[in-house]
């Protein structure tokens, strides 16, 4: 097995350590992560470590990820479980239209968060999709910019379907500002990780910023 030399997202993960812990019990009270302190791991690139580099991304290894995201949740497991999220849900920018990936991901301070369980419709109309859904489970959403939901597709009122016969299901990439954020999240455990549930009603998103969940 090879072993990789440390990574500037590690270094970024460590030197955050001490204020994560000395934060958790403040974690656990407003249920969240702290804006200020996702703007630390965003700056420390732990959000950017599964986006692509023709984005600005950091294209970091499975190892390098898991190594940074350990050692974030050695300190805080809410803050690690977040970097989890917002890290893995940046691998849409692969799979989107190149345009509309630039405009989502080119800021090294954006966080993208969302729930891949397609729980959303989504409605074809021309080059939009009509979306309303509502997902549970949305962690760090508090602190993003964008958004995104799984989502079936209706076209001409029924279920599309792929050539080998399964439903069409797409992730939804939107802008917070058009989203709910419903505060559910009341539990025992990993009590900062804010996640509460994400809500659209009939926004539109262009086909070109939806990600194929599946493969036919």
């Amino acid at each position: 097995m090879t072993i990789e030399a440390n990574h500037p997202t590690l270094d970024a993960a460590r030197a955050l350590q001490s204020e994560l812990a000395t934060r958790a019990a403040e974690m656990d009270e407003v249920r969240r992560l702290p804006r200020d302190l996702a703007e630390k791991l965003a700056r420390g690139g732990l959000f950017r470590m599964v986006t692509p580099a023709a984005y600005g991304g950091l294209e970091c290894s499975p190892r390098q990820i898991v190594d940074a995201v350990e050692a974030v949740a050695e300190a805080n497991a809410s803050a690690g479980w977040c970097v989890m999220i917002g890290a893995t849900t940046a691998l849409n920018a692969a799979y989107m239209a190149p345009d509309m990936a630039q405009d989502v991901y080119s800021d090294p301070m954006i966080i993208t968060c969302g729930v891949f369980a397609p729980m959303g419709t989504a409605l074809v109309d021309g080059d939009d999709y009509v979306v309303s859904g509502r997902w549970q489970w949305g962690s760090g959403s508090a602190n993003c910019s964008w958004l995104c939901g799984g989502s079936m597709v209706f076209e001409d009122g029924a279920l599309r379907t792929l050539p080998g016969g399964r439903p069409d299901a797409r992730m939804m990439v939107f802008p917070a500002a058009e989203a709910e954020l419903i505060d559910t999240w009341h539990v025992m455990g990993l009590k900062g990780t804010g996640s509460g549930d994400i809500a659209v009603n009939q926004i539109r998103v262009p086909k070109a910023r939806s990600v194929s969940l599946v493969a036919d």
